[in-house]
């Protein structure tokens, strides 16, 4: 059988680089609250394992109209009945959870974990950046590409020549592991350096883009090949990730299409696919996806193709598969992961919307309304939910 699990803690887990990493508590509580969340895009007869107990009748009269097929199991009943077929489909994959998974149960999944660990580095942005026609025909003439530096005075050179300049940890969650140098030289980027190279052996200098618009290319890989699954626009407040975009991949390369042109799209598509076919196919199966972004230098647009790889589930592939699932094709919305400092806050934001946006289905679809996505608990802090307009 197929199981899917939630460990975001999976990104730290990678940029440890150990056999064993315990995240620290508010992680913990997030993973746990959000632990439902694979049942929205695992397969029809597949099972999520969760780290908390979940009433079998939980969103039942939802999951009857959207004719949701997919089981949960505690993850301490899991390891009770496990069999040596099962496979898992993680967030993403490190040591930590491989090991618990081969240690507790009795899976013969294999899984080439250091490999894996190596195709997260950021430095791989330097490769696809480096395609020709990536580096002849798409970006700005004038862009400072990305360089991998592996000693203090490398990374104070790359500042003092960038009047403003990103450096970034090889291996981070996503929007962490960030410092933004103004071109000076400071104490405090020294010890961030330092503490970087030495756990790390490198750090990622880039130039800062005059941003217009944060978007994705989201694939899969399968044992023989690459695949292009869709787009994902997502939404930040101050750096931080907040919700995707519900929308058809036409609409979002139509909004695209207002920047750049359609055939530069997808022939960077094309480009990816082959060189994720090239590099990652065979050591790697499930989702991952590339941050881009569209930015602009003196008036004029751009595509930067390749910010960040992914190699693992993102939410971008969430919200992917929640609107080809379940959303109405003639809705559109948005889907949100949110947290508050307290439960009560919560679950007071959770009754109002829930009032205030009654949930209309049409034909086994969510045509308007709100929807939570993960269980509430006794102590839930942190959620996903989907708000819906036709």
């Amino acid at each position: 059988m197929t199981y899917y699990l939630f460990n975001p803690e999976n990104d730290m887990a990678l940029a440890l680089g150990q056999k064993h990493y315990n995240p620290p508590k508010n992680i913990v509580r997030f993973s746990e609250d959000l632990s439902m969340l694979p049942l929205w895009y695992a397969k029809t007869g597949d099972c999520v394992l969760i780290r908390q107990e979940v009433p079998d009748n939980w969103l039942q009269a939802e999951r009857d109209q959207l004719h949701l097929g997919v089981s949960w199991l505690p993850l301490e009943q899991y390891w009770r009945k496990s069999d040596a077929a099962d496979l898992l489909f993680p967030w993403g994959w490190s040591y930590t959870v491989y090991n618990e998974w081969r240690k507790k149960g009795k899976s013969k999944q294999w899984m080439d974990c250091e490999m894996i660990r190596n195709l997260s580095g950021r430095n791989w942005v330097c490769d696809v950046l480096a395609i020709p026609y990536i580096k002849e025909s798409v970006l700005p003439a004038g862009f400072v590409y990305p360089q991998i530096l592996k000693s203090y005075e490398s990374v104070s050179s790359f500042v003092l020549q960038q009047q403003e300049a990103v450096l970034k940890a090889p291996w981070s969650s996503s929007g962490k592991g960030l410092y933004w140098a103004d071109g000076t030289l400071t104490p405090s980027l020294k010890h961030w350096v330092m503490n970087v190279l030495e756990q790390q052996g490198f750090v990622m200098g880039e130039m800062k883009c005059d941003k217009v618009l944060d978007f994705a290319m989201e694939f899969t890989c399968e044992k023989h090949s690459c695949s292009f699954l869709g787009y994902s626009f997502f939404i930040t407040e101050n750096g931080k990730y907040k919700g995707n975009w519900l929308e058809s991949d036409d609409t979002m390369e139509r909004y695209l299409e207002t920047y750049v042109d359609r055939c530069q799209l997808v022939e960077v598509q094309h480009l990816l696919q082959q060189f994720f076919t090239q590099h990652v196919v065979g050591y790697y199966q499930g989702c991952l996806g590339v941050d881009m972004m569209i930015i602009q230098q003196e008036g004029v647009y751009y595509l930067h193709p390749c910010v960040e790889i992914n190699l693992r589930m993102n939410m971008g592939v969430v919200a992917h598969s929640i609107y080809e699932k379940y959303i109405c094709k003639k809705s559109h919305g948005r889907f949100y992961v949110t947290s508050y400092a307290t439960h009560d806050e919560l679950v007071a934001f959770h009754a109002q919307m829930k009032d205030a946006n009654p949930l209309v289905f049409e034909d086994g679809t969510v045509k308007s309304g709100y929807m939570n996505l993960t269980y509430i608990g006794e102590q839930t802090i942190s959620m996903a939910y989907i708000m819906v307009e036709s």
